[in-house]
């Protein structure tokens, strides 16, 4: 082997950098932003779907859209604790609260218009085209309006009172109790019988939405959980592990008591090292080459006298 060819393979070899603490927690921190962005955007999302199906009739009531206005302010609350240093840890406490009632409502809500209203609506008639439409005019109001309209069911016909603007299925209507076994043989305030089949979709997209919302929920409260007690680090200058850079001063043990004095250059305040700190004896032959030893006294005096205050400085 030739030695053009081994630094060939020497310099082609290159040893992997392995990532600073400092750097996986702002990927972590990336990732988590992510994440809380989505959740508020399906938040959104829940919030535009549950009041727009709820507002398409007034024969349901879709209640999907509450966990969606609670998980967005959580979500944005998220956002915040994530984006800004200040308060942060309390912003992501009352974001992670906010999620976990949001987590509960999305559960209510999900059986709620999973199993109350989609198992209640009866389609086939609707797919059969077996549903009529009844309207009384743009100059009506459904509200305060009502007609006596026939209808022909399975087994016997009758008349019913419906409002303008209704989507009304007498194969579900009982003429015998007046409709009272039977929930849902009329949708009113819709356009027509085939916004009653759209809107049935809809509820089953708001249902799903709620499903994922309440996964996703959970996943995210608990990455906000691990953010929360994570604390911050400093950055050597050189990328390498981080570290705290202490100041000559800091070495010194002070006490918490002393006075707090100006430094010789007249630019910061600093505790007093002559009030309650005694050199050690066995140094004061070798003063003159190395700094004061401060050495903590056993026995500190109960009232610092006025001499003392000044800095102490040692004899020769």
């Amino acid at each position: 082997m030739t030695p053009g060819s081994t630094r060939g393979t020497t310099e082609g070899v290159k040893p992997t950098e392995t990532p600073s603490s400092a750097d996986m927690m702002k990927r972590r921190k990336r990732k988590s932003l992510w994440l809380v962005v989505g959740m508020l955007c399906l938040a959104l999302l829940i919030v535009a779907v549950g009041i727009y199906s709820t507002t398409r009739t007034g024969s349901l009531s879709v209640t999907g859209y509450a966990s969606g206005i609670i998980l967005a302010f959580g979500s944005f609350l998220g956002v915040l604790g994530l984006c800004l240093e200040e308060n942060r840890k309390q912003l992501l406490v009352a974001a992670i609260v906010f999620l976990s009632f949001g987590i509960v409502t999305s559960f209510f809500c999900m059986v709620v218009d999973g199993v109350f209203i989609l198992f209640s609506i009866d389609t086939r008639p609707l797919r059969a085209g077996r549903c009529q439409f009844y309207t009384s005019g743009k100059g009506y109001i459904y509200e305060n309006y009502y007609a006596s309209v026939p209808c022909q069911g399975l087994e016997e016909s009758c008349n019913m009172k419906v409002r303008s603007g209704t989507c009304y299925c007498c194969d579900l209507y009982n003429c015998a109790n007046g409709g009272y076994l039977n929930n849902h043989y009329e949708f009113v305030g819709v356009g027509s019988c085939q916004e009653v089949l759209s809107l049935y979709i809809l509820i089953w997209v708001l249902t799903l939405l709620n499903l994922l919302a309440f996964i996703l929920g959970i996943l995210t409260t608990a990455v906000l959980g691990g953010i929360k007690d994570m604390k911050g680090h400093t950055v050597s200058p050189g990328g390498g592990s981080p570290h705290a850079v202490l100041r000559p001063r800091d070495s010194i043990v002070l006490s918490p008591t002393a006075p707090l004095l100006p430094d010789p250059a007249g630019h910061a305040l600093y505790p007093s090292t002559s009030l309650y700190f005694t050199p050690t004896a066995g140094t004061e032959s070798s003063q003159s080459g190395l700094s004061d030893t401060p050495r903590l006294d056993p026995h500190p005096p109960p009232f610092a006298p006025l001499y003392s205050l000044l800095p102490y400085k040692t004899q020769g």
